[in-house]
C-alpha cells in the first residue's frame, strides 16, 4: 500500500513524500450510542484503515488526492480560508482540523500535498471519517512539533466533527483510533476518558465483519435525531435525579425513574442506554474469562436492543444478523451509527471455514451475490510508518 501511494504521490506532485502514516478503522464490540451519553464502550483498532503520504509545501495551499475517489481528482484549498465548503468534499475534514488547531493557538503556516488510500470497505461503518481526521491531526502534530498528546488529538478530532462537519458524535471513534493498542480492546469511560485495555485471547474465537454495502451519511440519517432525543430525555431525568449523563444510571435505576418519562420513544431510548452500558462491563468480563458463549449472547442482546429500542438498525442489517446466526456465529450485531454499515460476528476458530461457507451459501441464495466478509486483526492506533 505505501509503495503504491508513494508512486501515485510522485505522479501527482512530481516528488516523493517526506513521510507516510497509517490510521486504522475501528470496531466497537459493544456499547453502541452510549459514547455521547456518558457511557462505556469497548472498541479496538483494525488492520484496515487509511494510509497517507505527505510532503509539506512552501506556500499556503493544501492539495489532497484520494486513490479511492479518482473522479474527484486533486482537491485544493488555502489554509487562510477554512470555512466549510461543500465542493471540498472529504477535504473539509482536513480544513476543519487546521481550523480547530488554530482555535487552540496552534498556527499551521504551511500547506501540504497529501495522497490517501483506504482499504476500509465502502459503507462498512468502520469510522473512515475519524480515521482520516486523526491521520491529518497526527501529521500536523508531528510536522510542527505541537505539544498535543493523543488524548487531546482525539478531543480535537471530535470537535471537528461536531463544529465543522455538523455530526454530533461522541468521542469513541477518535479516541480509540488515536490511542488503540494491538491485541487489546479498550474499555473507555466516555464521561471521564478513563480507560483500560482488555487483552483479547484469540486462540478460540475470531471477529468476522460482514459489510452491508449500504452507505449512509450520518448528517443525513437519524443519528442527530437520536442525539436530540437523548438530550431531551436527560433534561427530564435531571428534574428527578442529580446526574450528568443518562448512562450514570443503572438498569435498576431505570425501574425507579422510567415513570417520569411519559413518551414511549424516549422510554425505549432510556432502556437501551442503561442496559447497553451495563453490557460493556459484562462483555469485558467475558473476554477476560475467555467466555465466548457469554460474549456472543451479549452481542445478540445488543442487536435486539438497537433494533427494537434505539431503532437504528435496518431490514438488511437484521437479515445479515439472522443469516450469520444460522451459519453458526456465537453472536452477531450491527455496529456503527446505524441504518447501514457492517455486522460484527463472534465465530469459534474451529468453525470458521464452516461459518464462511455456510454464510456465503445463505447469502448467495437470498441476494444473488457474494457477501463482503473481512477477518479482522486488532492493531495499534494511528502511527507514522517512515520518514
Amino acid at each position: 500500500m505505501f509503495k503504491e501511494i508513494s508512486t501515485i504521490f510522485n505522479d501527482k506532485f512530481g516528488s516523493f513524500p517526506e513521510a507516510t502514516y497509517f490510521s486504522p478503522g475501528r470496531v466497537n464490540i459493544i456499547g453502541e450510542h452510549t459514547d455521547y451519553n456518558g457511557g462505556q464502550v469497548l472498541p479496538f483498532c483494525i488492520n484496515l484503515g487509511i494510509s497517507g503520504a505527505v510532503r509539506f509545501r512552501a506556500d499556503n495551499i493544501v492539495n489532497i488526492y484520494s486513490v479511492n475517489f479518482p473522479k474527484l481528482d486533486t482537491i485544493s484549498f488555502n489554509i487562510d480560508r477554512l470555512d466549510y465548503d461543500v465542493s471540498l468534499e472529504f477535504a473539509n475534514y482536513a480544513a476543519g482540523m487546521i481550523l480547530e488547531l488554530g482555535k487552540r493557538g496552534f498556527l499551521i503556516n504551511q500547506g501540504f500535498n497529501l495522497v490517501v488510500a483506504s482499504d476500509l470497505p465502502v459503507g462498512g461503518g468502520l469510522s473512515s471519517s475519524a480515521a482520516f481526521l486523526v491521520l491529518v491531526g497526527k501529521i500536523l502534530i508531528d510536522k510542527f512539533s505541537l505539544p498535543i498528546d493523543n488524548i487531546e488529538l482525539a478531543k480535537i478530532a471530535r470537535a471537528v466533527e461536531n463544529n465543522h462537519i455538523g455530526v454530533m458524535c461522541g468521542i469513541m471513534d477518535q479516541f480509540v483510533i488515536a490511542n488503540g493498542v494491538a491485541g487489546s480492546a479498550m474499555r473507555l469511560h466516555t464521561d471521564t476518558l478513563a480507560y483500560e485495555f482488555i487483552p483479547i485471547k484469540s486462540e478460540d474465537f475470531i471477529f468476522v465483519l460482514v459489510n452491508s454495502n449500504t452507505t449512509r451519511k450520518l448528517t443525513e440519517s437519524k443519528y442527530n435525531e437520536r442525539q436530540a432525543e437523548t438530550r431531551q430525555l436527560l433534561g427530564i431525568l435531571q428534574k428527578h435525579v442529580p446526574i450528568d449523563n443518562i448512562c450514570d444510571l443503572s438498569p435498576a435505576d431505570y425501574r425507579s425513574y422510567e415513570r417520569y418519562v411519559s413518551d414511549l420513544t424516549l422510554k425505549r431510548r432510556f432502556l437501551h442506554l442503561v442496559n447497553e452500558n451495563h453490557r460493556v462491563g459484562s462483555a469485558s468480563f467475558a473476554i477476560m474469562e475467555n467466555d465466548i458463549s457469554s460474549l456472543g449472547g451479549l452481542l445478540n442482546e445488543s442487536h435486539e436492543s438497537l433494533r427494537d429500542l434505539y431503532q437504528v438498525s435496518s431490514p438488511l442489517l437484521d437479515r445479515l444478523v439472522v443469516l450469520a446466526r444460522e451459519a453458526g456465529s456465537l453472536g452477531s450485531r450491527m455496529i456503527g451509527g446505524g441504518f447501514g454499515g457492517s455486522t460484527l460476528n463472534v465465530v469459534a476458530k474451529k468453525s470458521l471455514h464452516r461459518f464462511i461457507n455456510s454464510f456465503t451459501e445463505l447469502y448467495r441464495k437470498e441476494f444473488n451475490a457474494d457477501p463482503i466478509i473481512n477477518l479482522i486483526e486488532i492493531v495499534d492506533g494511528v502511527r507514522k510508518i517512515n520518514d
